[in-house]
């Protein structure tokens, strides 16, 4: 044999060898993912309680004959909504139609449907409606409602049926939106040549978990590492959808459980002065354009389950637990902190009204999930709060704060 066959011979080997080698890698890897699924799936399916069914077993339901339907067509349009790209703001509300979930293109952009109740119905004839704009994350969009059932819709029949004027709500909520995107929606939409009567800021829950727990920081948003990543084109950013496999999530979970975990740090409440630092920061910006455009702003900082005294029920104690057991660490603790610097910066600026103890009396379970989402009865509660405050706007624009 020629030292040239020789040497073919050995490249040929070398190949063969790396193609077997990455076979064997792909193999293993497709065999540990489709063990760690199967381990999942029973592990998840013996422990139901512990898991949250995109709030379908939320007790908050159980008294609505209507539930499992909506359930289905919520699953259905979470299982697809993917949102759509909105320069600046990252993301946007994608149209979607259905029986219960309604959002519909509009000059103002994609907007959750506002529905009139039937008591409305005749009220604003031949009056100038009073136009209200509402401003906020997934719980003021109505994530896990139907269209009646969202905040803007009981607000809109509150002040209807007990005011004397017209009031017309659009809910300009965004799931995931907290109030730095809100500040800038605003703003587009008033260069747009938009504007409203009264805008209403509600918020908390997403401000407190972007600037306490991920990413830390308060002039960031939602999934900022995974979006930073991608616009880099880092490696983590390229392998983005490992993060999501069988294996990995179920490795997560079981360091997860075995990690010590706790709230307290030396720079929570340095951390809790940036987070109302920013966000009141952003209301001076909304009420800045208030003044300029001629239109109220008034802004509140929603009830959560970091934060209250609100008696849980069992289900909604094992959202608690859900969250002190997540992979990515508890958040409820330092979200916590951030209410309490919230609650006293309210009292002390009224520059916003702090609403995180409106439940602490009400003993009927309200959430959802441990994204703090509300069903009808709680999103009915929070509409009542607001819609005293709203009843008492009086004030010119310029005398805004």
């Amino acid at each position: 044999m020629t030292e040239t066959s020789r040497s073919s011979r050995r490249f040929q080997g070398f190949f063969a060898f790396i193609g077997y080698l990455i076979f064997a890698c792909v193999a293993v890897g497709a065999l540990t993912e489709l063990a760690a699924y199967g381990i999942w799936r029973v592990y998840h399916g013996a422990r139901p309680d512990k898991q949250e069914k995109l709030g379908r077993t939320s007790p908050a339901y159980q008294s609505y004959p209507w539930a499992a339907e909506f359930w289905r067509e919520e699953e259905a349009r979470r299982k697809v909504h993917r949102g759509q790209y909105v320069p600046f703001l990252l993301w946007g509300v994608a149209e979607w139609h259905g029986k219960y979930v309604n959002a519909d293109a509009t000059p103002l952009g994609t907007l959750r449907r506002t529905t009139e109740m039937m008591t409305d119905s005749g009220r604003c004839a031949g009056k100038t409606a009073t136009t209200i704009w509402m401003f906020g994350g997934s719980t003021l969009f109505g994530s896990g409602v139907p269209d009646f059932a969202t905040i803007a819709s009981y607000l809109q029949h509150d002040l209807n049926e007990k005011g004397a004027g017209c009031y017309r709500v659009l809910n300009l909520g965004a799931e995931g939106y907290n109030t730095n995107q809100e500040v800038i929606l605003l703003e587009k939409l008033l260069k747009a040549g938009h504007h409203p009567d009264i805008a209403i800021l509600y918020d908390g829950v997403n401000d407190s978990y972007v600037g306490m727990f991920a990413p830390g920081f308060p002039d960031a948003h939602w999934d900022y590492r995974a979006i930073e990543a991608r616009v880099e084109g880092s490696a983590a950013g390229k392998l983005e959808f490992l993060r999501n496999s069988y294996a990995l999530r179920f490795m997560r979970e079981m360091v997860a459980r075995r990690a010590v975990r706790g709230a307290a740090s030396s720079n929570l409440g340095a951390k809790a002065k940036a987070v109302l630092d920013n966000y009141e920061a952003n209301l001076r910006i909304a009420k800045t354009l208030g003044v300029a455009y001629g239109f109220q702003v008034q802004c509140f900082w929603q009830p959560s389950l970091a934060s209250g005294r609100h008696e849980l029920a069992p289900y909604e104690k094992q959202l608690v637990e859900l969250d002190a057991n997540s992979p990515e660490g508890s958040a409820f603790p330092l979200m916590a902190v951030a209410y309490e610097k919230a609650e006293r910066r309210a009292a002390e600026d009224g520059q916003f009204v702090f609403l995180g103890g409106i439940f602490d009396a009400v003993k009927d379970p309200l959430y959802l999930d441990r994204w703090m989402h509300l069903g009808p009865h709680g999103n009915e509660l929070a509409a009542a709060a607001l819609a005293k405050y709203v009843n008492t706007v009086k004030e010119a624009p310029s005398a805004q704060r």
